[in-house]
């Protein structure tokens, strides 16, 4: 007894010296909600559906820091998505697929290596009303090939805030030897500033990548968009424009654009949010896509909220865009329109 005391003792101690030298925090969030999904094509019918991941993406993750002392921390996160309503990960390829990094931050900002969200993905979360997630969130340009969300392999850099300013760098590397694949395909390289001050906030972005153009080299593809969200009494304002151009073995190239609107207005203790987005595609035809979503969330407690959510995608002229959620898409074929509602709740620990 005396014995496993003592061991108490000496660990207890040893505990506190370590979590008095760093900071660790396992976190998530599950977000399920129950509604019905809708695809206009044959053999297709109204399916009721538990859905994981409608407002946010259901996540688990370990993140922490470590003093180093003179101002200078070294950091980590390390993050997976689950299926909140199978218990499966989201994904089948990667177990820390949404986010892998280790850094150091300081007085400069901060230095991060791994898999990390890419600059463009990260701005255009900030005036979004609905925040890239419910129905019919700014997400729908990126469901065939707008944005880039992450990238491995990568440097990324965020800096200080300087006054309400944020910029973000980018570079990821494909890895490519010039062997199995051409030098060069894979490669990435982003850059974003966001700024927040008052009831305006601005954001622009640009990327760029290289890819394998089927004939021994590589070719381009570029991601470039601003947009600004206002904010006034009850309620708030926000347009997006984003584009996408990508280059072809044959020469020239194929561009994908789209431009939206955002509205919000605080109902009781709740919100309304909408969103209509419109995108059309530089090819024959002249592809394009309409959608829109409208949402109420209402707080719970400030961990906590319930949410509403309903939206529509229409495709025309040969347009294969998904009615998206925060982490998952309805429907994507060409020429089909699809419809969703749900019903949920979102809690952050």
């Amino acid at each position: 007894m005396k014995k496993s005391l003592l061991a108490l003792a000496v660990l207890g101690a040893f505990a506190g010296t370590v979590s008095a030298q760093t900071n660790v925090t396992l976190y998530g969030i599950a977000d399920v909600g129950i509604g019905m999904a809708d695809i206009d094509q044959p053999g297709s019918d109204n399916t009721v559906n538990v859905f994981s991941g409608v407002q946010s993406s259901s996540r688990f993750g370990v993140r922490g820091s470590e003093d180093l002392g003179g101002g200078l921390k070294a950091t980590f996160n390390i993050e997976t998505g689950v299926n909140w309503d199978t218990g499966a990960a989201s994904s089948n390829s990667q177990f820390w697929g949404r986010r892998a990094v280790v850094g150091l931050a300081g007085g400069f900002g901060e230095v991060r290596l791994g898999r990390d969200y890419t600059p463009g993905y990260s701005a255009i979360g900030t005036t979004d009303v609905m925040g890239l997630g419910l129905f019919g969130n700014w997400l729908d340009f990126g469901s065939n090939g707008g944005i880039t969300s992450r990238a491995s392999n990568g440097l990324h850099y965020t800096s200080p805030n300087w006054g309400g300013f944020t910029l973000r760098a980018m570079y990821a590397s494909g890895e490519a030897d010039g062997v199995a694949a051409p030098k060069g395909d894979g490669d990435m390289v982003g850059l974003s500033g966001v700024y927040s001050g008052g009831p305006l906030t601005v954001q622009a972005y640009y990327q760029t990548s290289e890819f394998d153009n089927g004939a021994g080299g590589t070719a381009n593809a570029d991601e470039y968009g601003i947009g600004a969200q206002y904010r006034f009494g009850a309620f708030r304002v926000a347009l997006n424009y984003g584009m996408a151009d990508a280059e072809v073995p044959a020469g020239g190239s194929i561009e994908h654009e789209a431009l939206g609107l955002g509205l919000g207005m605080k109902l009781g203790e709740g919100e309304v949010l909408f969103n209509y987005i419109q995108q059309e595609v530089d090819l024959a035809g002249s592809p394009e896509a309409k959608s829109f979503g409208i949402a109420y969330v209402h707080p719970l407690s400030r961990r906590t909220n319930l949410y509403a959510t309903y939206g529509q995608m229409k495709n025309e002229n040969g347009a294969d865009f998904a009615l998206r959620a925060a982490g998952f898409g309805v429907g994507g074929a060409a020429n089909t329109d699809s419809q969703a509602f749900a019903v949920g709740i979102r809690h952050r620990f």
